[in-house]
């Protein structure tokens, strides 16, 4: 039970917060900033994976 409490009060704060950077703007570089994070990591995975093949083809 406490739990929920705790988990509502979290959920409540970060949708204030959400609405202070949305009406700064400041939600768009958050939005850019997780994209280009995404964007490497996948990119990274992609590299790792073409690796993987090149050494399973070469053995």
């Amino acid at each position: 039970m406490i739990f929920n409490f705790f988990t509502l009060f979290i959920f409540l704060q970060e949708v204030a917060m959400a609405d202070v950077m949305r009406s700064n703007g400041k939600i768009f570089v958050v939005v850019v900033i997780s994209l280009i994070i995404l964007f490497s990591l996948f990119l990274y995975l992609y590299r790792i994976e073409k690796k993987i093949e090149s050494i399973k083809k070469n053995k």
